[in-house]
C-alpha cells in the first residue's frame, strides 16, 4: 500500500509538472503564433502596395504600356536561415499583336522587399533582368543585347516595366519607407 502511495505521488508530481510546462508554453506559443500572423499581414501589406503602384505605372516611349491584371505569391523561407521570397506577375498592355507578360522576384532583405529578378515576354523578344542588368534575346536579329538598366534608362530606348519598377516605385530596387 505504501509503494502504491508512493507511486501515486509520483505520478501526480509529473502530471503537475507537465501541466505547468503546458502553461507556460501556451502563452509563449501563442505569442508567436501571433507575430507570425502580424508578419504575414505585413508582409502582404508591403507586397500590395507595390503591386498598386505597379498599377498607376505608364512606361514606354509614349506612357502607352501598362500593368493590368497584377498579382502576387508570398514563399516562406526555404530554411531557418532562409528569407521570405515573393514573386509579382502581370500581364503588360502595350500596343503590340498580343498582351505581354511579366514575372518579377524579390527577396526579403533587412525587412526591405528587394527586386532580385525579373522577366518580361512579348512577341518580338524576351526581356531578362537580374538586379541592374539586362538582357535582351530579340527574334528580329537574332541576338542578344545586354546591358546596365541605369544607362538604358537615360538613353530611353529600352521599353521595359521593370525600369520604371526599379527606379519609380522601388528605390533602385529596394523598397521605399512608407511615408
Amino acid at each position: 500500500m505504501a509503494m502504491l502511495k508512493k507511486l501515486v505521488r509520483e505520478l501526480l508530481i509529473v502530471i503537475s509538472l507537465a501541466c505547468l510546462i503546458l502553461l507556460v508554453d501556451i502563452p509563449a506559443a501563442l505569442a508567436a503564433s501571433s507575430s507570425n500572423s502580424l508578419l504575414s499581414h505585413n508582409l502582404v501589406s508591403r507586397i500590395d502596395t507595390i503591386k498598386a503602384k505597379m498599377q498607376t505605372l505608364r512606361f514606354c516611349h509614349n506612357g502607352s504600356c501598362f500593368y493590368r491584371e497584377v498579382g502576387s505569391k508570398i514563399l516562406p523561407p526555404a530554411s531557418a536561415n532562409g528569407n521570405y521570397s515573393a514573386v509579382i506577375s502581370a500581364i503588360i498592355d502595350r500596343p503590340s499583336a498580343s498582351p505581354d507578360k511579366a514575372d518579377y522576384h524579390f527577396e526579403l532583405i533587412n525587412d526591405h522587399w528587394q527586386l532580385r529578378k525579373g522577366e518580361e515576354y512579348t512577341d518580338v523578344a524576351d526581356y531578362m533582368f537580374n538586379g541592374d542588368r539586362y538582357e535582351i534575346f530579340s527574334v528580329h536579329n537574332n541576338r542578344n543585347l545586354h546591358g546596365d538598366i541605369a544607362k538604358a534608362r537615360i538613353d530611353g530606348n529600352l521599353k521595359s516595366g521593370y525600369i520604371s519598377l526599379y527606379f519609380e516605385v522601388l528605390d533602385k530596387g529596394i523598397e521605399r519607407e512608407p511615408k
